[in-house]
């Protein structure tokens, strides 16, 4: 799992929120018998290494944002309920993958051909999301049925990966495959002697529909210390109001302060800073909207902090993240665990 091959293998396999269970398995095997694993009721992967306190987790959700068929059409179209915050200018003619019991069965939101336009402003506009459907090359429900659809069967954008410049990587579901992989990279490195405190490595479910997996771990594990590893939105593209100032891709992993809903513990702040200095990892402030599992984290009285790599074009089919930023917060991570030991 090291390498960022092993994060390509992560970001290739489908987890649309609800539907998390091929990561699952593909993260418990690479953990194989290293470590105490266990799945709660709710999906949450848990594994943990020590013993005694303090109690640390590390934080990293599975799923990632999608769609699920809400209905088969008389005509063979899919129509489809979105998983998340996908933004509807991303899915008219985009192509799509159905995943089936039967197999994956290849799709395409379907979109209005400009021949075909009278009004000559529609073509700028939005459509929404409940308008479009996705066409499997079915000519009939019959047909569809046939090729193995079912309702509720998740739906993921087609995923590209290719890396740009050299060390800037584009693909669909870094957010948040890219804070598993960080995740199992402190595993490895952690599990290679015995902490001295009990460590958890959670991987959690159902994130981008509301925190879901989050508030069962919350609800059910005693934390002390927690860091929830996750993307982070930044506005250093092209074309942007910069409103929050901008956090720039390769300058290193981001502590995200304050966001829509939390604050994160001024403690773990202060953490934070002093053991990015003595590791010498660049470490950036964040200002952000959104939230993170952490959120629901602090609630059960954990003390908090949300780590993330910087992303441009967040719940996109090309989100963009920096080399560098991922392998700076790994080596942040493993440098974290033995301070939190201490407190």
């Amino acid at each position: 799992m090291t390498g960022i091959e092993g994060l390509k293998e992560l970001v290739e396999i489908p987890g649309v929120s609800g539907h998390e269970g091929a990561v699952r398995e593909y993260i418990e095997a690479k953990i194989g018998k290293r470590a105490d694993v266990s799945v709660d009721r709710m999906g949450n992967l848990v594994a943990t290494l020590g013993e005694g306190e303090p109690n640390i987790a590390l934080v990293a959700h599975m799923d990632e944002v999608g769609l699920l068929v809400s209905n088969v059409m008389g005509d063979g179209t899919l129509k489809f309920k979105k998983m998340g915050g996908i933004d509807d200018r991303t899915l008219a003619g985009r192509m799509v993958t159905v995943h089936t019991q039967k197999g994956d069965v290849n799709g395409v939101i379907g979109i209005k051909a400009p021949h075909l336009t009278i009004d000559k402003d529609e073509a700028t506009k939005v459509t929404a999301w409940q308008n479009l459907a996705i066409d499997i090359g079915a000519r009939s429900a019959r047909d569809a049925e046939r090729a193995g659809i079912g309702l509720l069967d998740p739906v993921t954008l087609k995923k590209g990966w290719q890396i740009m410049n050299g060390r800037y990587i584009c693909s669909r579901a870094l957010d948040n495959r890219v804070g598993c992989w960080e995740v199992l990279q402190a595993f490895e490195q952690i599990s290679r002697k015995k902490p001295k405190a009990t460590v958890h490595f959670a991987f959690s479910v159902q994130e981008e529909i509301g925190l879901r997996g989050a508030a069962v771990i919350g609800s059910t594990m005693y934390l002390d210390y927690v860091m929830a590893i996750d993307t982070y939105t930044t506005s250093d593209a092209p074309g942007l109001d910069k409103f929050f100032k901008p956090v720039m891709l390769g300058k290193g992993p981001v502590m995200r302060a304050v966001d829509a809903i939390s604050v994160a513990t001024p403690y773990m702040q202060q953490k934070v800073k002093l053991t990015a200095k003595r590791a010498k990892v660049p470490l950036q402030i964040g200002v952000t909207g959104g939230t993170t599992d952490g959120a629901k984290l602090q609630e059960s009285g954990a003390a908090v902090i949300p780590l993330g790599v910087p992303m441009r074009y967040t719940h996109s089919p090309a989100e963009v993240v920096h080399q560098d930023d991922v392998e700076n917060l790994a080596r942040l991570l493993c440098a974290m665990v033995p301070e939190l030991a201490k407190s």
